[in-house]
């Protein structure tokens, strides 16, 4: 967090004061546009050394790769569940086409 204080000092020309005040505005801002379940994600970004682009570009990453694993596992699970209702229908016909015929015989 150091780094981007020194940064709204800096590039802003703000107070120590202010720049602690900007902040924490943002990070509240921010927080309450996602799950509470991502505010310590949040908090991490904010605080680690590296720089704020850095930081975008990992959780990018992290998201797009993310992304990926579930819809590939989310294709795979529904090619599976696809099969299972097809199998299913098949078992269901073959059963009802078994009841007709006993039917017709009587």
């Amino acid at each position: 967090m150091d780094n981007l204080l020194e940064q709204l000092k800096q590039k802003a020309g703000l107070t120590e004061e202010q720049a602690v005040k900007a902040l924490q505005t943002i990070t509240e801002f921010i927080k309450g546009k996602v799950p509470p379940m991502m505010h310590g994600m949040i908090d991490n970004f904010l605080t680690e050394d590296e720089s704020l682009v850095d930081k975008m570009k990992n959780v990018a990453s992290t998201a797009k790769e993310n992304t990926e694993e579930f819809a590939k596992d989310a294709g795979e699970k529904m090619g599976d569940w696809a099969k299972d209702a097809q199998n299913a229908t098949k078992d269901a016909l073959d059963k009802l086409k078994g009841f007709m015929k006993k039917d017709d015989n009587k």
